[in-house]
């Protein structure tokens, strides 16, 4: 979710908001749903909750849906598990990522994502598909990729999803 124009930073939540409708309207009439998916990098439009509050003020439930990413989320300095229920009703999957108390990017279960509450608040959530999509990119990660996806799954299966 980021958006490049002149002006105040208010404007570009309009001009985001109108483009997500839009693209969420064009999706309606081709059957394909529209979400947003925010990240914390710079330039980023949703970065904190109060940017969350301002784009989900403006954009129509119906045609647009949320992709929260934990990681970000956490990033971003917001409180992920009030956040995730404040905008439940419009999850449509989840990106689930963790990282530690510095924002440094974690393997799933080693930093300070709760993931159990993330699995509650997905089943909670009335438009969650059922995807939660792991993401993985820890220093970990990148020396064995494939051991992280082994270590991912345990700790999934021992959380009972």
């Amino acid at each position: 979710a980021t958006v490049v124009s002149d002006g105040p930073r208010e404007d570009k939540f309009a001009i985001a908001a109108e483009v997500y409708n839009q693209a969420g309207e064009l999706g309606r009439r081709a059957g394909v749903q529209v979400a947003v998916h925010p990240s914390s990098h710079h330039n980023t439009l949703l970065f904190d909750r109060s940017d969350y509050d301002a784009i989900f003020a403006l954009l129509d439930p119906d045609l647009v849906g949320w992709v929260p990413d934990t990681g970000h989320i956490l990033r971003g300095h917001k409180d992920m598990s009030d956040t995730l229920r404040t905008y439940r009703d419009r999850i449509r999957y989840i990106h689930l990522k963790d990282v530690d108390a510095n924002g440094s990017w974690a393997m799933l279960g080693k930093g300070v994502c709760d993931t159990p509450v993330v699995i509650e608040i997905a089943n909670t959530a009335p438009r969650f598909n059922g995807w939660l999509v792991l993401e993985e990119e820890s220093e970990t990660a990148a020396a064995d990729p494939a051991g992280a996806v082994k270590t991912n799954r345990q700790t999934m299966r021992s959380l009972g999803a």
